[in-house]
């Protein structure tokens, strides 16, 4: 019983470390939008991503050698199809920014961000194709609301009602 309980309490752990990390980068994307904007008066959106991928490349290795996860010996067990996603998914990375950051310099940071989350949408569908994920109804639900929250934001209400007629 007693191992039971110590498992119960693992996963209970597992379960909410991860909504808190999910919560806390939430937030600091938040912050990383709202910093850029005040940031982005009067400097080219291109300068701005550039120093910030630096700063970001800056920060994840000092996090990644202190916690021991970066080495010769580590970099070498990874495959070349792992390296090919792992480059594939740092050039995605970097054109979001870049037209994230176009989008901010001359969007409402709002309007912007609701938009960029439509990522959520595009991911999910993604997962389904690619990675044989499902998509249940309940989810299926959230995710429309998700788009028709993101068109009740960016665009005017008065444009919408004069499609909707």
């Amino acid at each position: 019983m007693r191992e039971r309980s110590r498992i119960f309490v693992l996963l209970c752990y597992t379960f909410i470390m991860y909504i808190i990390y999910a919560i806390l980068g939430a937030i600091m994307a938040s912050l990383g939008t709202i910093f850029a904007k005040f940031g982005l008066k009067g400097v080219d959106a291109n300068l701005l991503t550039a120093i910030r991928g630096i700063v970001m490349a800056i920060i994840v290795s000092i996090a990644a050698l202190s916690f021991g996860k970066v080495s010769v010996a580590s970099l070498s067990t990874l495959s070349s199809r792992q390296w090919l996603y792992v480059i594939l998914s740092g050039v995605g990375g970097a054109l979001s920014w870049i037209f994230f950051y176009h989008a901010l310099a001359s969007g409402s940071a709002i309007t912007v961000t609701v938009i960029d989350k439509l990522s959520i949408l595009f991911t999910s569908v993604l997962a389904f194709l690619f990675l044989t994920e499902k998509i249940t109804f309940q989810s299926g639900v959230g995710l429309i609301f998700i788009t028709l929250g993101t068109i009740l934001v960016a665009i005017p209400f008065d444009k919408i009602t004069h499609l909707v007629r």
